[in-house]
């Protein structure tokens, strides 16, 4: 085979090029610390690169997620726990005013306060974050969650939001609530349950008092028909001088036979009946619907009760035991809803965690492609500098050989 004075020419200077792209690649290397400095070095590699890349960026969102719900949650706690603490003043308010030396001045003054605290709560349900959106207003979070109408005719504070649950994505497959809606806390809460006497056969004196709440709202919970008004309605018929029947008006069932005493009337699931009646008597008496009342309401309708100077010792007790039970049952609403925060919190922190493990381990697979290897790359330098001067040095002897030389 010949080779002409061309080639030779052509392949030294190739050689020495190449030797000085491979000889810049490697310094390009060791100045970025990146190995994969173009796709084609590695294909495969690229493309894992890119998308641990992809991955670690959406961690970082993620965490960025985590933190902005872990300070909604503490806001939230906070304006919970404020509320939590002035609806237990009010409550202790409420008990004071029920004492028998407390006269009209007092209970004034004392609705005074009461007053005050209502304002309070109803500002803090109507909260708003940072943004300026409200905390507890659902999906309506532009506008208050809650409205006063002192003209009103019936509920004077009165929910405008909604029960949406604005959610954030603190990973792939967990998607947390931010806040809780002001429907759940405050507004879907039970007031009192109760019942009346809607009528009487030969019995006189009648009338009803709940002596044991807690047992007759586990005879409401079990026996109250939202859907046949006609079942919520009981009848009580004398049998003799010292028995009763306890009867559904609407079912015909007989619930239960029980002690009777005419002037005393009968004790049956926390209620008391008075009656004076023989046998043959009869007096029913109907379970009322369950009601709802948020927090506010329930204080706002005691400060009424509080002023009202012509209100009647019976009827005053009537307002008192109505307003601590909704309290209570706020109250049982705002630590449930506590909790329920603290509970998020939780699984943040757990998934934050978990994100920060699996950002570690993608960054080292990242690194372990990407990552130039100094040791290995100082070597290939001195390997490529040495190749350079070899092709370098002899580019001389070959392209000066010629057959001159030998004449």
């Amino acid at each position: 085979m010949r080779i002409s004075t061309g080639q030779l020419y052509d392949r030294s200077i190739r050689s020495v090029l190449e030797n000085q792209s491979d000889l810049s690649d490697v310094q390009q290397q060791l100045a970025s610390g990146k190995k994969l400095l173009r796709p084609s070095d590695d294909p495969v590699g690229t493309a894992q690169v890119i998308r641990l890349t992809e991955e670690i960026e959406l961690i970082n969102q993620y965490k960025k997620n985590s933190n902005l719900l872990v300070n909604s949650l503490e806001q939230e706690e906070t304006v919970l726990s404020s509320v939590n603490n002035a609806v237990d003043r009010a409550r202790v308010l409420m008990v004071q005013s029920g004492n028998g030396i407390v006269g009209i001045d007092d209970r004034k003054a004392i609705a005074v306060e009461i007053s005050q605290i209502t304002d309070q709560v109803f500002e803090l349900m109507n909260s708003r974050n940072p943004a300026g959106e409200y905390i507890f207003a659902g999906f309506q979070s532009a506008s208050p969650a809650f409205q006063y109408n002192p003209s009103a005719a019936g509920n004077k504070y009165t929910f405008e939001g909604d029960g949406g649950e604005n959610k954030i994505q603190v990973s792939d497959t967990i998607g947390l609530q931010m806040n809780n809606s002001g429907l759940d806390v405050f507004e879907d809460v039970f007031a009192r349950l109760k019942t009346t006497i809607s009528g009487a056969v030969g019995a006189t004196n009648v009338a009803v008092d709940i002596q044991g709440q807690s047992a007759f709202d586990k005879f409401h919970e079990v026996n109250y028909d939202a859907v046949t008004p006609a079942n919520n309605e009981f009848q009580i018929s004398i049998l003799s001088a010292t028995q009763a029947q306890i009867t559904n008006v609407g079912t015909g069932a007989v619930l239960d036979t029980v002690d009777f005493s005419s002037g005393n009337g009968i004790f049956y699931k926390g209620l008391e009946v008075s009656m004076t009646g023989g046998p043959g008597d009869t007096v029913n008496f109907q379970l009322e619907p369950p009601q709802k009342k948020n927090i506010a309401e329930t204080l706002n309708d005691f400060v009424i009760a509080l002023n009202n100077e012509n209100i009647s010792n019976s009827d005053f007790d009537e307002a008192l035991t109505d307003a601590l039970m909704g309290v209570d049952n706020s109250l049982t609403s705002i630590e449930n809803a506590i909790s329920t925060l603290g509970g998020r919190r939780n699984t943040a922190d757990s998934v934050f965690a978990s994100n920060l493990d699996l950002e570690i381990s993608n960054k080292t697979a990242r690194s372990n492609i990407e990552e130039v290897d100094y040791a290995e790359a100082v070597s290939e330098l001195a390997r490529q500098e040495t190749a350079l001067q070899a092709a370098q040095s002899t580019f001389n002897r070959v392209t000066g050989t010629s057959l001159f030389d030998f004449i």
